[in-house]
């Protein structure tokens, strides 16, 4: 009996594993509270829809496929979530390839239901004979049961609130916008009470000249001793997963929000500078949940 030949659209099987990727990718960071822009989850989706590529390459060792679908899930949430602490990173990895899994395992249900066999394995990858439609239904059915366990549990993220703030810093008025990092603990060490986290990329151009200067210096490794004239220097403590930083700070007379009504005293007197800029552009601090 003649062998029978598996005719695989490129297109198509492309184009599924990306659909596919990118219900995964949104239910993963559902669980992980992670939040990716849109261009970061299209990026992210195609190249999981590359990955199933290995399904045509020569076969592999064991230990290099596992290898191999390792990393493929690492630089995947990499690309959509970024490296927000190596513990946020392992999560998002971790729920990936676990709701991978639990697709598999409802078009294997599907599969055996209807009594068609499978098309092709190849290097952990699997070419399965069912629809195009069903299987992006079933991912999208996993995606939302994830939101609806999710809702019903009282676990959903709150949606992103941006506020503005204002400070007074070298005799200059700073008005940025802030949003709620409910990671986000830094305390300054002189009153104890919660610090305001400044992406300084992000907010130099509304910093003054003196302060964007001795920023430059501390970021370039050089820790100036002496801070701008009309600051006072804080330095604030970064304990993460993936590092102990010193953040340098400063002292402030008072922190307010902008409200519609006018501002609102908010008692905080410290603001700390990150070297790095936020995933998001729509704000350029970040405060925890105990500093409003």
């Amino acid at each position: 009996m003649p062998a029978i030949k598996t005719v695989i659209y490129l297109d198509v099987l492309l184009l599924v594993n990306f659909l596919v990727a990118y219900f995964l990718l949104q239910a993963a960071g559902l669980l992980s509270s992670q939040h990716a822009a849109f261009s970061r989850m299209v990026c992210a989706s195609g190249i999981a829809s590359l990955s199933a590529l290995i399904l045509f390459a020569p076969e592999l060792s064991y230990p290099a496929q596992i290898l191999y679908k390792i990393l493929t899930a690492c630089a995947v949430v990499g690309v959509a979530f970024g490296l927000q602490g190596l513990r946020r990173f392992v999560t998002a990895v971790c729920w990936y390839a676990a709701l991978n899994i639990l697709l598999a395992g409802l078009c294997i249900a599907v599969i055996l239901r209807t009594g068609t066999p499978l098309l092709q394995t190849a290097n952990l990858t699997v070419y399965l004979r069912i629809s195009p439609v069903v299987l992006l239904l079933l991912s999208a059915a996993s995606c939302g049961a994830v939101w609806l366990v999710l809702h019903f549990s009282g676990s959903t993220p709150q949606i992103t609130r941006t506020i503005g703030i204002e400070f007074e810093l070298c005799g200059a008025p700073v008005r940025l916008r802030a949003t709620l990092d409910t990671g986000c603990h830094l305390k300054d060490p002189v009153t104890c009470l919660p610090v305001l986290l400044i992406s300084w990329p992000a907010a130099k151009g509304r910093l003054p000249g003196g302060v964007n200067a001795f920023l430059g210096q501390w970021f370039q490794g050089l820790h100036p001793s002496t801070p701008p004239v009309g600051a006072s220097l804080r330095v604030i403590p970064c304990n993460t997963a993936a590092q102990h930083a010193l953040l340098p700070g400063f002292a402030v007379a008072d922190i307010s929000t902008i409200t519609e009504t006018g501002m609102q005293s908010l008692g905080r007197t410290a603001v700390a500078f990150c070297p790095q800029p936020f995933q998001s552009g729509e704000y350029e601090a970040l405060y925890g949940s105990d500093f409003l």
